[in-house]
């Protein structure tokens, strides 16, 4: 026995530092073409100051909120396409395909004209890029054990700040190099060749699955540790309008459905932070998009702790340690609005709006990615790509309404629609709070 067991030892460890050299590499392309996903999303953003301020295409900021809401709408469409599609075609194939279309919608973007050009490529892109987010789920399920998903999320949410600084930051910059459609281009370009890259990286199969040779291993080995799936989940043997009774008599369904709602909005406050920034103080277009890099800056700080400590902390810390973040970011819209009485120099309004950027980034991010996710993978079992892609969507769906006012809003006053955006706030905090606290009681429950 003794004899045995010393044999398949370094055998076992062979198997072990194999499967984590897998695991690196599906985490590391799925990095890279996510954070491609997210500069081809905030090519738009970028440009959005160019375009508005362009008499040749006559596009005001009321215009743009609703191409912001068009956008919304296509995310809300892909959203249900990505889902559907990863659980039954597997994250690679979708992903990639992701990749390549959106690429090609922001392509078209940059060479439109017209306010309905605007709308309709930028309804392409955003739908192409919402196969991302469910893609990933599907490998992330198959891949790794339950007590890593939150650090896994948090890392890939990284990547989403990633491509965002780059956008933000990097192609902001361009903007005083090149015309806001070379600089599309350029993005374009950059995005089918990471596609290609990703499909070649990735494990072949429809799985996604890390899988080794032998997965007959004893129980009771302490080097075993691939992937599990939960073969006693009652959704494992359903079908997908079985799984949709199933998800929409839960509470807990509805809760983190109204959360992500309300944080959707407040996440895509990045959309209109330029406009605002260039409108209230007089910032240059390019020096407006670098400010609010500090937004995706402090999140990607935040969403990889957040990962770490979602998977150590109880739930029901979880839930009052992020009612605290979200109060915080309620706070930062809240100085925001009183930023005009404060009478403060240009250059401390700066400093002041960097700052609050940063903390309302670093606040929302791991609310935003961490809790709805993971429930999305042990809530959904089988269907875990079209729960989490029916999440998003409920939450675009709100979020494409919001906006679609939002613009017209915020041309009559900027004042009013931080108070609205406020509100927003409040709400998603309460649901937060309330949903983690369910998921403590949930985990509970099944000890």
């Amino acid at each position: 026995m003794t004899n045995g067991t010393s044999q398949t030892a370094p055998a076992l460890l062979s198997r072990r530092q194999q499967q984590q050299q897998q695991q690196a590499m599906v985490v590391m392309s799925m990095y890279v073409g996510y954070a491609s996903f997210m500069v081809l999303r905030m090519i738009p953003t970028v440009a959005g100051t160019s375009i508005t301020s362009d008499p040749e295409f006559g596009v005001s900021t009321e215009d743009w909120g609703r191409i912001l809401a068009m956008g919304t709408v296509g995310a809300v469409v892909g959203k249900f396409i990505g889902g559907l599609a990863a659980d039954r075609l597997g994250g690679r194939l979708t992903f990639f395909a992701g990749l390549i279309v959106s690429s090609l919608g922001v392509a078209a973007f940059a060479a439109s004209k017209t306010v309905a050009a605007f709308q309709l490529t930028f309804f392409v892109a955003l739908m192409a890029k919402s196969v991302g987010w469910p893609s990933m789920t599907k490998i992330i399920e198959l891949s790794f054990r339950p007590n890593e998903y939150g650090r896994v999320w948090g890392l890939l949410a990284t990547s989403s700040r990633v491509g965002t600084l780059v956008a933000t930051f990097v192609l902001g910059g361009l903007l005083g190099r090149m015309t806001w459609q070379e600089m599309s281009y350029l993005a374009a370009a950059a995005g089918v060749v990471i596609a290609v890259g990703f499909f070649f990286t990735q494990p072949g199969g429809k799985s996604n699955a890390v899988k080794l040779e032998d997965k007959e291993a004893d129980d009771d080995n302490p080097w075993e540790e691939t992937p599990s799936i939960d073969t006693q989940h009652p959704l494992r043997n359903s079908t997908l309008p079985e799984a949709i009774g199933y998800f929409c008599s839960s509470r807990q369904f509805w809760l983190i459905t109204f959360s992500m709602m309300g944080l959707t909005i407040m996440w895509d406050f990045l959309m209109m932070v330029p406009l605002y920034l260039v409108q209230t103080m007089g910032m240059s277009p390019a020096g407006a998009s670098q400010t609010a890099s500090a937004f995706p800056l402090g999140s990607l700080i935040s969403v990889l702790a957040g990962g770490y400590l979602f998977d150590r902390l109880s739930r029901g810390a979880t839930a009052w340690l992020m009612g605290f973040l979200l109060a915080v970011a309620a706070g930062c819209v809240l100085t925001f609005y009183f930023m005009p009485g404060m009478n403060l120099p240009e250059s401390e309004l700066v400093k002041l709006s960097l700052g609050l950027l940063f903390v309302f980034g670093m606040c929302v991010s791991p609310c935003y990615y961490i809790p709805m996710s993971v429930f999305s993978i042990e809530f959904g079992g089988r269907h875990s790509g079209f729960l989490i892609a029916l999440l998003d969507a409920l939450a675009f769906g709100v979020t494409a309404v919001f906006y679609f006012y939002a613009g017209t809003i915020a041309e009559r006053s900027w004042g009013l629609f931080l108070l609205v955006l406020f509100g927003v706030c409040v709400w998603a905090m309460i649901t937060t709070l309330l949903f983690m606290l369910g998921e403590a009681k949930r985990a509970l429950a099944a000890a």
